[in-house]
């Protein structure tokens, strides 16, 4: 009888356990930058940059159809994203710090969607062979965009980017689709903060679903 009651204590006290744990961690003490232009509404809240819709709409390289790709928020609330050009082709240093995770430490970034979008020219994918190196890891996908497509869409994800930011750096994307950061994808530091800066999203998602589930418990 008393192991069932303290399992019925553990059960109530466990929320509130993890709620004082995530309101005293680096959660909250960390913010990441919201990158773009951005507004001050009338109530003084800031209304963010938000990458547009259609951009989301891709093609997918390893479809002889081409078919359409969505990365829809239900599927990919957060992920990562890397415009390679046509011009970029001969230069696999651009991704250098990806390819040192995905061949050494795989298990670090294995958990990550991420996107590679290739130009198109002719109907055919243009995919550097060193890259499809990537094609054995299952959270790499290779998209391509109609050529003529490619840049104004690219530059979309770097609309008002940091003077020293290029247009190849891996963009870090939330669930609000708000571009949260920037890295040189040819550098494993970069990945590196690319992984912790990932994970650090994830956790404020779930303590924001674990605020959530407590609201709905206490208003029934």
């Amino acid at each position: 009888m008393k192991s069932k009651k303290w399992l019925l204590l553990l059960i109530i006290a466990i929320p509130s356990f993890l709620w004082v744990l995530l309101e005293t961690s680096t959660i909250n003490s960390y913010k990441l930058h919201y990158y773009g232009p951005k507004k001050t509404l009338p109530n003084n809240d800031t209304l963010y940059y938000k990458v547009p819709d259609n951009c989301y709409s891709v093609i997918s390289s390893y479809n002889p159809d081409f078919s359409l790709f969505k990365i829809d928020s239900v599927h990919y609330p957060l992920f990562a994203i890397a415009f390679i050009k046509e011009n970029y082709r001969k230069d696999s240093y651009r991704v250098a710090g990806l390819w040192e995770y995905l061949n050494y430490k795989k298990e670090k970034i294995g958990h990550i969607p991420i996107f590679l979008i290739t130009e198109t020219k002719n109907n055919v994918a243009v995919i550097q062979k060193d890259l499809e190196k990537f094609s054995d890891n299952h959270n790499v996908n290779f998209l391509t965009l109609e050529h003529l497509a490619f840049d104004s869409i690219n530059r979309l994800y770097f609309k008002n980017k940091p003077i020293h930011i290029d247009y190849s750096f891996f963009v870090l994307i939330d669930g609000n689709r708000n571009i949260r950061g920037y890295y040189d994808g040819r550098y494993t530091a970069e990945i590196k903060r690319l992984i912790d800066e990932y994970k650090h999203l994830r956790l404020k998602d779930e303590k924001q679903k674990l605020i959530n589930q407590n609201e709905i418990k206490n208003n029934s």
